[in-house]
């Protein structure tokens, strides 16, 4: 073939001398090429093994930014490790903030439907319980994760004890049993629950069995500690407490106290002299003395303890016969001087239940003097009185007044006289309360609820529907449903 007389003309006179020059630019650029050739047509073992490496450190490290980038190269480029890398996404969209989309992408990994990916049944479920309104259907959910766990990994110490806690806050104390008594060789401090349960079921040699094992595997982490450990000291006086020695129990709390300013030991204090109370009402009610300075004991730590409140109330509630005996017995007591701020307080709210009103506000006058801690226990109460399963709502007024009275500008006080006026009818004078306290109160939705009921019986429709949204959930955007009660 004969090559075309310009084409031969360039060749000939190209300065042949001189192509040495450009050699190494030629070499850059034929290794760019064959790079970029490898790069576009090959996944390197290494790049893959990087990218592998540094999730989990920067999951560790809570760098979820870079975890989230190297998630979505390794999802993009190597399919083959999809479920492990899903779950690792996951994980880094819930340290972002995004829980939605973690949620998302946890269930690709781990569908209810099936077991799949051990890890991320577990994690689904601990964040199913974590919920602030767990519901029936959420603990199914996450008992079928749990499940699902133990079917991929039998001997999954973790998914035992969360499944073992899920079943004792149940009341399912067999299958709670169950569950515990497989982990607790790994997981001593499950001992306390295992007595626990031993105690719901009457299984006293049980009991004590797992309470002792309980209460020298904390003791011996509070000893050897060098720093204080409230939590641990606390599970050691519970497991004592469990065996009915509540005065030891207290007296280890008490000790600490004195050193520490955890704010553990005052409540775990007011717990076990709550559950002291409740054993002396079973098992000697007619010793109402002894209840009674239990209960102030108590309160002196917490005054506001439900479960101590919630004892309190039976005593004021008594039948026309005992509540007779009681008074006169409470009466005998405050003349001799014992446990005067209770004791005042008792024969107030007394003479309350039997409409003496004068008499009530005096009494109740003098124990708030002598008690700083007693408007908070009369409001609580109030409160209780208000919403509990037998409202008592004019008692429960006339409690809460004498708090006003001596506190006229403390939000819980106003918060508690609002609920129970709207709970009354009494729209204007209940929302004048609400409004004050809605400020300065750390929990809301209660309050938004009364408001919402109040403003609609007023026939102030706009504001009820924002209250509602508010009450029902506040990061949701404005509109929905009203809400539909309009009764007390």
């Amino acid at each position: 073939m004969k090559i075309h007389w310009k084409i031969r003309l360039w060749f000939e006179s190209r300065p042949y001398r001189r192509l040495w020059l450009s050699l190494p630019a030629l070499l850059v650029g034929l290794a760019w090429l064959a790079f970029g050739i490898v790069l576009a047509f090959t996944k390197p073992a290494a790049t893959q093994a990087y990218y592998t490496s540094l999730v989990p450190r920067a999951l560790a490290m809570r760098d979820f930014p870079t975890a989230r980038v190297a998630c979505n190269r390794l999802l993009l480029s190597w399919p083959g490790s999809r479920t492990q890398d899903l779950f690792n996404l996951g994980l880094a969209m819930f340290g972002l903030g995004q829980g939605r989309d973690g949620f998302a992408l946890m269930n690709v990994a781990a569908p209810i439907e099936k077991p799949v990916f051990a890890p991320a049944h577990l994690f689904i479920a601990r964040q199913l319980l974590m919920q602030t309104n767990v519901t029936p259907a959420t603990i199914q959910q996450a008992e079928r994760h749990l499940n699902h766990v133990l079917a991929l990994e039998p001997n999954s110490v973790e998914a035992q004890l969360v499944l073992g806690r899920l079943y004792f806050q149940m009341r399912n104390w067999d299958a709670a049993k169950e569950h515990l008594e497989l982990c607790v060789s790994a997981r001593p401090e499950t001992a306390i629950l295992l007595a626990s349960v031993a105690k719901a079921q009457s299984d006293d040699i049980a009991m004590r069995r797992w309470a002792m094992r309980a209460a020298d595997h904390f003791r011996g982490s509070v000893e050897k500690s060098k720093q204080d450990r409230p939590l641990d000291r606390l599970a050691w006086a519970t497991a004592l407490a469990i065996q009915e020695r509540y005065a030891d129990a207290i007296a280890i709390l008490e000790a600490a106290s004195k050193t520490s300013d955890s704010k553990v030991y005052a409540a775990g204090m007011a717990s076990i002299y709550a559950d002291w109370a409740a054993q002396v009402a079973k098992s000697d009610p007619h010793n109402l003395a002894l209840r009674l300075k239990l209960l102030q004991q108590g309160l002196q730590y917490d005054p506001k303890s439900f479960p101590l409140v919630e004892l309190l109330l039976p005593l004021t509630r008594l039948p026309a016969t005992e509540s007779k005996e009681a008074s006169a017995m409470l009466t005998r007591m405050l003349a001799e001087g014992g446990s005067s701020a209770m004791l005042h307080f008792f024969v107030g709210n007394d003479a309350l239940q039997h409409g003496d009103t004068e008499l009530a506000a005096k009494h109740f006058k003098l124990a708030f003097e002598l008690g700083p801690n007693l408007p908070v226990v009369a409001n609580m109460m109030a409160l209780m009185l208000a919403i509990g399963k037998e409202p008592d709502l004019p008692r429960a007024l006339a409690l809460v007044q004498s708090v006003a009275d001596k506190y006229p500008n403390e939000p819980d006080v106003r918060n508690t006289r609002g609920t129970i006026l709207v709970k009354l009818g009494r729209w204007d004078e209940g929302v004048k309360d609400l409004e004050f306290a809605l400020p300065k109160l750390r929990v809301k939705g209660q309050t938004h609820a009364s408001l919402a009921l109040a403003y609609r019986n007023l026939g102030m429709n706009q504001l009820a529907d924002e209250h509602d949204r508010l009450a029902r959930d506040p990061s949701a955007p404005p509109g929905g449903s009203p809400a539909k009660t309009v009764t007390p």
